[in-house]
């Protein structure tokens, strides 16, 4: 009996791994802006979308220091370099850009930092999309619209609430001096009162949310602004053991809405004594951080352009505690607005907060362990080595005040 013969089988072709050249052509496919630098802020690639977003033109960047090759975008330079000293990289953000003849225009993006084969920061990738010519432009401008009505709604809604709130209030402390002696009563109203005024808070943090920031630009110290905060927000100490450090270096006058920069700080360290169930520390750093480059710093006045101005280094403020700490699910919506962990928290005051320090064209972040403690990180831009023509100009506008 004869054996039937194997069928032979086709050999499969040996796989070769993509060359650099394929990555090369994926690289510069992509749509979405790209560009990396390494360690040293050096440029390292950036592809041809983003050279029209950002209009670069035929500029060779590649090996250049992130902030000249960006000298127009500063603010891309100052988030790309800051981001290997973050925790938590930015994802899904957006910001406005400012392009020729005073056009702006609007990107989302992220960024991600590049490991090596060990595992190691060697860089950082920017990826943006110009969110102005995106293919559901239409439905953008409605969403922009509805969003816009729904702020309008809530301040309306925010003055309704308050009138009767108000009303609430006068009634109760009237109602408490008729029964100044029937202690439950009185300790029933107290509560109507505390709530009311939690109330009112809220309220009114959602209103500096939605409505548009306006910074009144002026010297201020840096010292005198912590300090202050400190005792505003030193009301969330009641029936607490909590001991409180304060260590601050000297720095020159910061170029600041102080009453804003204030509140967001107050907000900070309100937020770490209450993280503290009954006793424990929170500690209030404040110290300059020279930066490898000079980066650009751009603001503006309604009567017309100023110099632009430079700075290389931060005022930088760590705000520590040693509380419950964030789980870690928590920690992306922890900037949300009304996204709170606490049982009587508003959770406007992060939001508010971010929102004053990115209009100081400053950097928010946190570092969080689950039974230890919370860290956040304040940087504002330390006009400390800018130009002396627009140091000079800024003291001028600071005086026609």
């Amino acid at each position: 009996m004869s054996l039937a013969a194997k069928p032979s089988r086709t050999p499969i072709p040996r796989f070769e791994p993509p060359g650099d050249q394929f990555f090369r052509h994926l690289f510069h496919s992509l749509r979405c802006g790209s560009v990396t630098v390494d360690l040293e802020g050096r440029i390292t690639s950036i592809n041809d979308l983003a050279c029209k977003i950002l209009e670069m033109g035929d500029r060779r960047a590649v090996g250049l220091p992130c902030s000249e090759a960006l000298r127009d975008h500063p603010i891309l330079a100052r988030i790309l370099l800051e981001s290997f000293g973050m925790k938590h990289q930015p994802s899904r953000a957006e910001i406005e850009i400012r392009l020729r003849e005073e056009r702006k225009r609007t990107i989302g993006f992220s960024i991600s930092l590049i490991r090596d084969e060990r595992g190691e920061v060697c860089g950082a990738a920017l990826l943006f999309r110009d969110l102005t010519q995106i293919e559901h432009h239409e439905e953008q401008e409605q969403l922009r619209d509805r969003l816009a009505v729904l702020g309008q709604m809530a301040a309306g809604m925010a003055h309704e609430i308050r009138n009767p709130l108000g009303g609430i209030e006068v009634n109760a402390s009237l109602l408490r001096r008729r029964l100044t002696t029937r202690p439950d009563d009185l300790a029933l109203l107290d509560r109507i009162l505390t709530e009311v005024k939690r109330l009112n808070q809220t309220v009114s943090e959602s209103l500096e949310y939605v409505r548009p920031l306006h910074v009144e630009w002026k010297w201020a110290s840096l010292e005198g602004v912590i300090q202050e905060s400190i005792r505003r927000a030193s009301a969330a100490l009641e029936g607490k053991s909590i001991r409180v450090a304060v260590e601050m270096d000297r720095m020159p006058p910061l170029w600041m809405d102080p009453d804003q920069v204030r509140d967001a700080l107050a907000n900070l360290i309100r937020n770490a004594f209450e993280a503290i169930p009954l006793s424990g520390s929170v500690r209030v750093e404040a110290c300059r951080e020279a930066l490898p480059t000079s980066l650009g710093f751009s603001w503006r006045r309604e009567d017309g352009p100023v110099p632009p101005a430079s700075f290389d280094a931060y005022a930088v403020v760590r705000i520590s505690d040693t509380g419950k700490g964030i789980p870690e699910e928590m920690r992306d919506r922890l900037f949300y607005p009304f996204f709170t962990t606490k049982q009587s928290g508003s959770g406007v005051g992060l939001p508010l907060a971010r929102k004053i320090i990115e209009g100081h064209q400053g950097i928010i972040d946190f570092e969080s362990e689950v039974g230890r403690g919370t860290t956040f990180l304040v940087k504002l831009p330390l006009l400390d080595g800018c130009d002396a023509a627009a140091a000079a100009a800024l003291k001028l506008e600071n005086q026609s005040r």
